[in-house]
């Protein structure tokens, strides 16, 4: 399921748009949801422009999310766009580089960035939220999100995204998605 300003209250056109998105991501402190407060972050460093830049993103002002973070460069590459940069702890989700499979398709970080077209094309943020099944047949619920970034305030150049999940007990309800407390992951 995508998330974006479409599910947020109808477009950007719809009354209210911007006060609900604003709701959403001013509650910092009280909203434990990484992708919210990346997004939160990534609105702050956008101020009035459509856009923030890739040197607008410092590390050192979000420690606790840079680990579940990645940057895409969607303008220099062929078929797919290369990771500019990608935090330590998404390894955890990406178990199949480490078992040597070769099937990308059931890992957490293709599915987070599968959207990387749409958040390029639309220069809009793209929030998902989804299960899926690994290829070792464990369950993993996560959310993501892809956020344009872009040095000329037209083309979006990087995406700066994040994503993070909790596996499934299996035993009916899902454990909460959350980033882990500073020092933790």
């Amino acid at each position: 399921m995508v998330l974006d300003e479409q599910r947020a209250g109808g477009g950007e056109n719809a009354p209210g748009f911007g006060q609900k998105l604003e709701s959403c991501i001013t509650g910092e402190k009280d909203q434990r949801r990484l992708t919210w407060r990346l997004l939160s972050y990534w609105e702050r460093l956008r101020g009035e422009r459509d856009f923030p830049t890739l040197s607008d993103v410092k590390a050192e002002e979000i420690p606790e999310l840079w680990p579940y973070c990645f940057i895409l460069d969607v303008k220099n590459f062929r078929e797919f766009p290369y990771f500019h940069y990608f935090g330590r702890s998404l390894a955890r989700y990406s178990g199949v580089f480490l078992s040597g499979h070769q099937d990308l398709s059931h890992t957490l970080l293709k599915k987070a960035v599968c959207h990387y077209r749409e958040a390029v094309e639309r220069g809009a943020p793209v929030l998902v939220e989804e299960e899926l099944t690994q290829f070792d047949r464990r369950r993993l619920l996560f959310r993501s999100v892809l956020l344009p970034l872009s040095e000329d305030q037209v083309s979006v150049d990087y995406l700066l995204g994040a994503a993070n999940g909790a596996w499934s007990d299996g035993a009916g309800a899902a454990p909460a998605l959350r980033v882990p407390p500073p020092g933790q992951d």
